[in-house]
C-alpha cells in the first residue's frame, strides 16, 4: 500500500473556512471603519479551531468571523448576534458592520483574528490551472 505524504496545515490557514487577519494577539476583527462586531462569547480556553466549531453550531449567514485569546472564544457577526436566552455563550451587540477589514486592539487583551471565507467570495479563475485527467474505470479485454 502507498502512504501519503503527511502535510502540515499553513499558519495563515490553520483550518478551513477561516484565514488569520492581522499578527499574532494583535487585536479583535474589526470592520472598515476600526468599529467591532456583536458576538456570541464562550467563557472557555479553546483553539481557533474548537471555536469554529461552536461558531459553526450557530449556522448563521451573518457570522463574519471568529476571535479567540486564552481563555475565550468569540464568533463575530454582521450587525446583531444571536439571542444568547438559554444558550451557553453570551451575546453582545456592537455596531461593525460588512466583512473583517483589520483588527482593533484598543481593548488591550491581545484577540487573535480570524475572518470567515464564506463559500463563493473567492473570485472565481476562468480557466483551470490544471486539465484532469480521466482514467477508463473499465479495461476493454485484449483479443
Amino acid at each position: 500500500s502507498t502512504e501519503s505524504p503527511t502535510t502540515s496545515a499553513p499558519t495563515v490557514h490553520p483550518f478551513t473556512g477561516y484565514e488569520q487577519v492581522g499578527g499574532t494577539g494583535a487585536g479583535e476583527c474589526a470592520d472598515k471603519d476600526g468599529g467591532l462586531f456583536s458576538y456570541a462569547q464562550y467563557n472557555e480556553n479553546a483553539s481557533a479551531e474548537d471555536c469554529s466549531v461552536k461558531c459553526s453550531g450557530l449556522a448563521t449567514s451573518t457570522q463574519v468571523g471568529l476571535g479567540v485569546t486564552t481563555s475565550l472564544c468569540r464568533c463575530y457577526f454582521d450587525r446583531s448576534a444571536p439571542d444568547d436566552e438559554g444558550q451557553t455563550f453570551t451575546s453582545v451587540d456592537e455596531s461593525g458592520t460588512g466583512p473583517v477589514a483589520g483588527v482593533n486592539n484598543e481593548s488591550g487583551e491581545n484577540w487573535q483574528c480570524y475572518r470567515r471565507i464564506a463559500a463563493g467570495t473567492v473570485e472565481p479563475t476562468t480557466k483551470p490551472t490544471e486539465v484532469p485527467t480521466v482514467s477508463p474505470t473499465t479495461q476493454a479485454p485484449v483479443t
